[in-house]
């Protein structure tokens, strides 16, 4: 994994590496459901649909990185400052509807991104199990300890590099 330019057409751009969710809203509109089950079914369906594009959208921009392409014009990371600055102008358009989707936005995209088979996230240690399972013996402490401390000095990198990337955005503007 390699850092990018945030600005692909600017040479002297700041380089940047994590998650964006971006205020890329297109509109609310009101569902209303005839029962109780109606409405389970319909928020059901919703959460799926929102979880299913979160998880082809990181995997796709994942695979992308990987293969050592260039992310799409306008498709960037973000970390933490970044979340919080999108935050904001969400919040600032004063629509409650708004707010709640980007909060579940937020929620789903950590549960994706926790998923993802990396050794110090859950779905890495999903990973230590089923080895476990398949290989009938418990991996040894130490071999298991060695993986999750690289797994997560590279999860502090991509923190550190995204928040120095997140300040550069915000001392360009």
């Amino acid at each position: 994994i390699a850092p990018r330019p945030i600005n692909n057409a600017d040479p002297n751009s700041p380089l940047s590496l994590g998650v964006m969710i971006g205020p890329n809203i297109q509109g609310t509109k009101l569902i209303k459901a005839n029962s109780i089950t109606d409405a389970a079914s319909i928020a059901s369906n919703e959460v799926y649909q929102l979880t299913a594009n979160t998880a082809r959208g990181i995997l796709s921009y994942l695979g992308t990185i990987l293969s050592g392409g260039s992310a799409a014009p306008g498709q960037s990371l973000s970390g933490p400052i970044g979340v919080i600055q999108t935050g904001s102008e969400v919040v600032s358009t004063n629509d409650i509807s708004v707010i709640i989707g980007f909060a579940a936005a937020i929620s789903i995209n950590l549960a994706v991104v926790n998923s993802l088979p990396l050794p110090a996230l859950d779905g890495g240690q999903m990973l230590f199990v089923l080895a476990e399972a398949v290989t009938g013996r418990k991996i040894d402490q130490k071999i298991q300890e060695s993986i999750n401390s690289a797994a997560l000095l590279l999860l502090l990198f991509v923190t550190f590099s995204t928040t120095v990337g997140d300040i550069s955005k915000i001392a360009m503007k």
